[in-house]
């Protein structure tokens, strides 16, 4: 009887014994124990992630603020185009990169000169002196402008009051003045340039 029991045994463990003598099995189960570390990590990661999960899940506060965004986002519609002009942008981002690194650059060097007061003083002298003649220029061109609008003024208002009749002898005594002379030079050498320059017909 007691033999009996000992070879059911025998038969009975061969089963689980031979597939742990199979070398792949062998292999997979060392490579299983050497795993055992990086499987204890991610199931602890695993856990804290859920842990994570059911705190934010209890959490109403950031769950509505995230429906709140879900909604707002939702309203741009990905029409063609929005999608179009996304893919502009995209493609921009390289150019766009760039000229950011360029902006970049030049607040880097600018910045100290910008902010240093005895440099801006400087400059500030510097642009006056540059401007000063050009600013008396135009002054003295503003002040001839006003003058020969003065002038003119006066001529018209003395023409006005002026009832004689103009002869032919009072003609030829203009004539002879030297502001009449300059002027009339004046105009005929100007019908001689535009004549030449094909102005006039």
């Amino acid at each position: 009887m007691e033999a009996e029991t000992k070879q059911q045994d025998v038969q009975a463990v061969p089963q689980w014994m031979e597939e742990l003598e199979k070398p792949e099995v062998q292999q997979a189960l060392s490579m299983l124990v050497q795993k055992l570390p990086q499987i204890s990590n991610a199931v602890a990661k695993a856990e804290q992630g859920i842990d994570l999960a059911a705190a934010f899940a209890s959490d109403t506060e950031s769950l509505n603020y995230l429906a709140d965004r879900a909604s707002s986002v939702s309203k741009f519609a990905l029409n063609k185009e929005n999608l179009e002009a996304l893919s502009t942008l995209m493609e921009s981002l390289p150019r766009l990169a760039k000229m950011v690194g360029a902006l970049d650059r030049l607040y880097t060097t600018l910045e100290p000169v910008l902010t240093d007061k005895d440099i801006l003083v400087d400059m500030a002298s510097m642009v006056q002196v540059v401007a000063a003649p050009v600013t008396e220029r135009v002054r003295e061109g503003v002040s001839m402008a006003k003058e020969g609008m003065s002038m003119v003024q006066e001529a018209k208002e003395r023409a006005s009051r002026n009832h004689d009749t103009l002869s032919i002898f009072g003609v030829l005594r203009m004539l002879k003045e030297p502001a009449v002379q300059e002027g009339l030079k004046f105009a005929q050498a100007l019908f001689a340039v535009m004549a030449e320059r094909k102005v006039l017909k």
